[in-house]
């Protein structure tokens, strides 16, 4: 198991948190361990079919919140090409400038992000939530992330952000629609755009995570080539 002091969380919401990351070979007694360290906001991070430890932490006072699904594209040429065929192409996309930044960060405010286990707890504030995803973003641009506008005609309708590590496997942690061009047809085309980015800037392959509360984006990367690598489930506890 691995322990991770989620400190950033106390600048973020207020609060002592802690993250839990259960491997395979964890067997049930790994939950004494973590009883004994819990803080005031408790995540733990659980494999598939391990359903001896996913009932006693229901019994210890821990809730199910959602999975994280960690979806891979390996850029190969028959995936590319579903991406080429693909009509819409409307959107091109562009490095953000500060400007794009400030856009961005108010579309945050104004509920960008509304379907993460942050947002939809009500131990929480929704301006907590958006500073978290405010402070997440700048302290990933200081990283070397890199953010994209995606712009229709002149229009900024939405954006990506990606992490490039040296082994050039690529991680887009952020994406999303502003609230505005909502359900306006725009998903596949700014998904294509961080493709193609992708492949622009010589990756080797795109991994991320898509919580299950967000079914729309999963639909789109499944469209788009995308293949399921592993599923985590996530559980909180509030200790007040």
């Amino acid at each position: 198991m691995q322990v991770i002091d989620a400190f950033w969380e106390k600048r973020n919401l207020g609060i002592e948190a802690i993250e839990f990351v259960i491997d395979n070979g964890d067997s049930e007694q790994i939950i004494d361990e973590i009883l004994k360290l819990e803080k005031q906001y408790n995540v733990i991070k659980l494999p598939v079919n391990k359903p001896e430890i996913m009932l006693l932490l229901q019994k210890n006072g821990y809730y199910f919140v959602e999975c994280m699904i960690n979806m891979i594209h390996d850029l190969t040429e028959t995936k590319v090409n579903i991406v080429k065929n693909i009509k819409k192409f409307e959107t091109t996309c562009f490095p953000m400038a500060e400007t794009d930044i400030i856009e961005l960060y108010n579309e945050i405010d104004n509920g960008l992000f509304n379907s993460d286990r942050i947002y939809n707890d009500s131990f929480f504030s929704k301006e907590s939530a958006a500073l978290r995803y405010k402070n997440w973003i700048s302290d990933e641009r200081k990283k070397g992330s890199v953010c994209y506008k995606v712009v229709f005609r002149n229009i900024t309708v939405g954006f990506f952000i990606l992490k490039i590590p040296d082994n050039k496997v690529v991680n887009p942690f952020l994406i999303g629609i502003y609230k505005k061009y909502a359900n306006k047809g725009f998903g596949i085309s700014m998904a294509c755009n961080l493709i193609n980015e992708c492949i622009n800037i010589g990756a080797k392959q795109i991994s991320g995570y898509v919580s299950s509360n967000n079914l729309a984006i999963i639909k789109v990367d499944e469209l788009l080539g995308y293949s399921i690598n592993e599923i985590e489930y996530v559980f909180i506890k509030h200790n007040t």
